[in-house]
């Protein structure tokens, strides 16, 4: 059983129930402003012993302070660890890990480094041989000496120097430097271990990665572009460029081309490098079990490699391969472990606080109410086509996911009341809620860590909050990121009735679909059929469905969205037809996951298609009793229906159940009941979800916002309930205002009500 226990030392306290909603100008917990850290540092567990074989190289002093040397400072650390880390026999602390140890030893938070710091470090680390050094600029000549010390006893091993006065040859100065630090002679390929003896590439490299690391992904490629500009053999600047690629585009042609270029180029880099390469090779391909072979290996070795863990996360995260258990195919788990994926997450931020990457995919993770998956063909290692489900289920302090096929729709429908029961998707938001609080502590000028836990408070239906916090995200630098707030400020926007913003929103994406990359504009197109923007979706998904099936989708989509039919049964006849005709659903699976919502409109239909009052699903099980007039069997399926809404979250989809009881309840005349349920749709509303986190896809009940609310005016009316209908109906009209023209009768319908009706 793997813990999801939170991050922070002071979540329990500062970060109970309700103490997140504190004012902006008070910390979590209590205090004013600055607020301390609440992500935990490095853990303060005991120093592990002394290890002779472990090497930490500290950053050097720029003793004559020459701006044009400074970066060697940090780069130091780097090129002697590349540089060292060649030999098998020494273990040599990555540059990455050496900045982790730094922040943990107050006394080495200076711009010079003392020994007696310099040791504490070294100890802290366990290791046992310490390299600090300094650098001296001297007219044209650049000196650099190298300074060995062995933490056990406190005494100088040796000094080593060396010096150039040619600036393209001072990496070739630190590959000489680490000969001499390890007392081996010999001749060496300059920048062999590097992977570039071009010094203005590998400084590119050094701004890329800086870039990349703070999230600054235009800038990192920029970076990355000129490094490889200047060597077009830079492994490690193809391998970088590869990682930012994925997360703008994870689709790019150019993830792939850099990855394969890193692997190609890799040869004389340290083991690590070669291994990290070749793990990102394998997600560039989405072989993501290869991939957490490859970075599980490097966490076996040096479980303090934050890089590894990092990406040892990403791959359980990702990999959606479902695979049976021990050989056993009617028991199936997925490959890629989330349970794996938040360990690694939270053993990533444990070591590195900073390495701010590590909680995107956390709220990912329990912002999910689903997780699907798929199975490879024999011989192959990958798939595509999502034809697994797993309703993720809280057991504990662990996640439960077993694939079902997404056809098993009594075995999705038991998780999901399981989910429901145990409180599951409740828990998961307010801990990723306090999760996303408390990085906004650690990092209150992280744009990243304000999305998230907006993010978390739209799921948990409390706008003004949400809205505060992605006001304070700023432009984001990432086209991934700029899409990701664009769709939770398009959501919001619908929900406090700033239709005009939210459509606004809609059009800009819509102009720029083309930089999105992958099916993401079409899901956005997809997600406008709540405007009611049918042509648009029509385009998009042309390409992804087959040519026979698009009168289908065009069709079904209207209908969901409420297009108002000259004949619904006409439309509801072509509806089963077309389904039956292009999809693997049963007649009766049809009826009740896409004419439900008009079952009154069955009732009269000249030739009855197939019903099944037997099925296990309550809503086909609904359409039939209503196709077959049979009030008793109706009412006693939505008493089921009505249970099912109850031990519903409300932060969970719904899906539209309740526009299908409210219909099913006028198909039994019981208008009260309808309007009851309307009702608590309106009161479900800030909870609804237009995009799956996950997938950055559209939900379904999203389709059918303005035509809920259209039925909620019309009910709401007829029962004398005026003000439920003003503010249903000016609903109707801000959602529809700029849709197609087959929404604007129900738009002119709604304002004459309005006007009808007159405020409330």
């Amino acid at each position: 059983m793997l813990p999801l226990r939170v991050l922070v030392v002071s979540l329990a306290g500062s970060l109970a129930a309700g103490s997140w909603t504190l004012a902006h100008a008070q910390c979590p917990d209590g205090t004013p402003p600055p607020c301390r850290a609440a992500v935990t540092a490095i853990a303060h567990h005991a120093p592990p012993p002394l290890d002779e074989r472990t090497w930490i190289v500290l950053p050097f002093d720029n003793q004559s302070r020459a701006p044009d040397v400074d970066w060697m400072r940090d780069a130091a650390v780097n090129l002697l660890y590349l540089n060292l880390a060649r030999w098998h026999d020494v273990h040599v602390i990555d540059d990455e890990r050496v900045a982790d140890y730094i922040r943990d030893v107050p006394e080495a938070r200076t711009a010079t480094l003392g020994l007696d710091a310099g040791m504490r470090v070294a100890r802290r680390a366990g290791a046992g041989k310490l390299i600090m050094g300094d650098v001296l600029k001297l007219g044209a000549t650049t000196q650099v000496v190298a300074k060995v010390f062995d933490v056990r006893s406190g005494q100088r091993i040796r000094t080593v120097h060396e010096e150039t006065s040619n600036p393209d040859s001072l990496m070739a100065v630190f590959a000489r430097l680490a000969r001499g630090i390890l007392n081996v002679p010999g001749p060496a390929a300059a920048g062999a271990a590097i992977g570039t003896t071009s010094l203005a590439a590998y400084q590119e490299y050094l701004a890329g990665v800086r870039a990349l690391n703070a999230w600054d992904l235009g800038t990192a490629r920029t970076h990355f572009d000129s490094a490889l500009v200047l060597d077009t053999t830079f492994a490690l600047a193809h391998y970088k460029l590869s990682i930012t690629f994925g997360w703008e585009n994870g689709s790019s042609p150019d993830r792939i081309h850099h990855a394969e270029a890193a692997a190609r180029f890799a040869e004389g880099l340290p083991p690590r490098e070669r291994t990290l390469i070749r793990g990102q090779l394998a997600q560039a391909h989405g072989r993501w079990g290869e991939s957490c072979e490859a970075y599980g290996s490097l966490v076996r070795a040096d479980s303090t490699d934050v890089e590894a863990w990092y990406n040892f996360g990403e791959c359980n995260y990702h990999d959606p391969v479902v695979v049976p258990v021990a050989g056993d195919t009617t028991r199936l788990t997925f490959e890629g472990n989330w349970n794996l994926a938040l360990k690694a997450f939270e053993r990533t931020l444990e070591l590195d606080p900073s390495y701010h990457l590590a909680f995107a995919h956390i709220p990912d993770i329990l912002q999910a109410e689903q997780r699907t998956g798929c199975r490879p063909a024999a011989g192959e290692t990958t798939c595509s086509t999502q034809t697994y489900i797993a309703e993720v289920i809280r057991q504990g302090d662990t996640l439960a996911l077993t694939p079902v096929s997404v056809m098993a729709g009594a075995a999705i429908g038991a998780q999901l009341r399981l989910a429901n029961s145990n409180g599951t998707r409740h828990a998961n938001i307010v801990l990723s809620r306090d999760l996303a609080a408390a990085w906004v502590q650690a990092g209150p000028n992280e744009p990243r860590a304000h999305a998230a836990l907006g993010r978390a408070l739209l799921r948990l239906g409390d706008l003004d909050s949400a809205a505060h916090e992605l006001d304070l995200v700023g432009t984001p630098t990432s086209r991934v990121d700029r899409l990701t707030l664009a769709q939770d400020r398009y959501e919001l926007d619908l929900k406090l009735g700033h239709y005009a913003e939210a459509r606004a929103i809609y059009d800009t994406l819509q102009a720029g679909a083309d930089s999105i990359g992958g099916n993401v504009a079409a899901s956005f197109a997809i997600a406008g059929i709540g405007l009611g923007r049918f042509a648009h979706a029509d385009v998009e998904l042309a390409p992804l469905v087959p040519a026979s099936a698009r009168p289908f989708i065009a069709v079904i989509t209207r209908f969901l969205a409420g297009v108002p039919p000259d004949s619904t049964q006409a439309v509801a006849l072509a509806i089963v037809d077309s389904a039956i005709a292009h999809t693997t659903m049963r007649p009766a699976e049809v009826i009740g996951n896409y004419t439900i919502w008009t079952a009154r409109s069955i009732q009269g239909w000249p030739r009855k298609p197939p019903t099944d009052t037997l099925a296990g699903d309550a809503r086909v099980r609904l359409a039939a009793f209503v196709i077959r007039n049979d009030t008793t069997g109706a009412r006693r399926t939505l008493a089921v229906l009505d249970s099912t809404v109850r031990a519903t979250p409300l932060e969970s989809s719904e899906m539209g159940m309740l526009l299908a009881m409210a219909e099913g309840y006028l198909a039994i005349g019981d208008s009260s009941a309808a309007f009851d349920h309307l009702v608590e749709y309106e009161r479900r509303f800030p909870y609804a979800q237009v995009f799956d986190r996950l997938t950055s896809s559209f939900t379904f009940g999203s389709f059918m916002w303005a035509r809920t609310f259209l039925l909620e005016g019309d009910v709401a009316a007829a029962l004398g309930h005026t003000d439920v209908a003003v503010r249903a109906y000016r609903r109707v009209v801000g959602i529809w205002e700029s849709g197609d023209p087959e929404v604007q009768p129900a738009v002119a319908r709604a304002r004459a009500a309005i006007a009808r009706l007159g405020s409330p």
